[in-house]
């Protein structure tokens, strides 16, 4: 059997209320012969793995995988067992556009031995992949880990253009993920908070880069929809500072 043009890597956690949804928005718009799809599951507690299984069971190019993990080792799970020439980044609560496609093929075109992301979504032909080694292990950031570890290599682009919609509850995006209704009791919610914390810790140099300016000069153009502000630089932070956010978000989460 041939091996798929494309290998969607991904990983699931509690994401049921988005994931029929987004799934259909894969399907509808890539031909089943060409994409092979890889999902990790870190072990939901809701009906996450009902909707996977029974998508899985009338499409023979899903595979479903099971493993309680972060969200950068899950994606590497996913990868290598995949085998496609390029790999898709997408994430489970988001609902793509039907001008993902087009973003999709004009990477191809234009740019096919380059990694281009835009907002929720990237291509990254796989030898780069090979070449970096891939994601790693981050819950938070596994994404900018990536596409700064890509940048050095001179093979990174940006479309600062939103290629779907995160479906997420207000108040629970980005690192304030920890209050989404998705974790269940304050202590995962701490945990899941605290892990995040860590990681942006662990980001902080390449958090303090320029990434506007750097995102602004190797970006590229596909004139798909309105460019968006993505990226701010963030400022030099140190350990108190780092400790009194920890402690600040603490207390969200036990207010809640």
């Amino acid at each position: 059997m041939n091996s798929p043009r494309f290998s969607i890597c991904t990983t699931n956690y509690n994401c049921a209320h988005a994931l029929k949804q987004h799934l259909d928005s894969i399907y509808s718009q890539l031909d089943e012969k060409e994409f092979e799809y890889i999902v990790v599951d870190s072990k939901s507690t809701d009906s996450s793995m009902d909707v996977l299984n029974k998508y899985a069971s009338s499409h023979e190019n899903m595979t479903v995988l099971q493993k309680k993990c972060v969200r950068g080792i899950g994606r590497q799970m996913a990868l290598k067992r995949s085998t496609g020439k390029y790999i898709l980044q997408v994430d489970c609560d988001t609902v793509y556009f039907p001008i993902w496609r087009t973003f999709i093929y004009k990477c191809l075109e234009l740019y096919p031995d380059l990694a281009v992301q835009a907002i929720f979504s990237g291509v990254y032909p796989r030898k780069i992949m090979d070449e970096v080694g891939g994601w790693r292990n981050f819950q938070w950031g596994d994404d900018l880990d990536l596409w700064m570890r890509v940048w050095k290599t001179g093979k990174m682009r940006w479309y600062p253009v939103a290629v779907g919609e995160n479906v997420k509850e207000e108040g629970a995006e980005s690192y304030m993920d920890a209050l989404s209704k998705r974790y269940s009791g304050k202590m995962e919610k701490s945990f899941r908070m605290l892990r995040t914390e860590i990681d942006r810790w662990k980001l902080r140099k390449e958090r303090e880069m320029d990434l506007p300016k750097i995102f602004k000069e190797n970006s590229v153009d596909f004139d798909l929809g309105e460019e968006q502000v993505w990226v701010h630089k963030s400022p030099k932070e140190n350990i108190l500072i780092w400790v009194r956010g920890v402690l600040r978000k603490e207390r969200m989460i036990l207010q809640k």
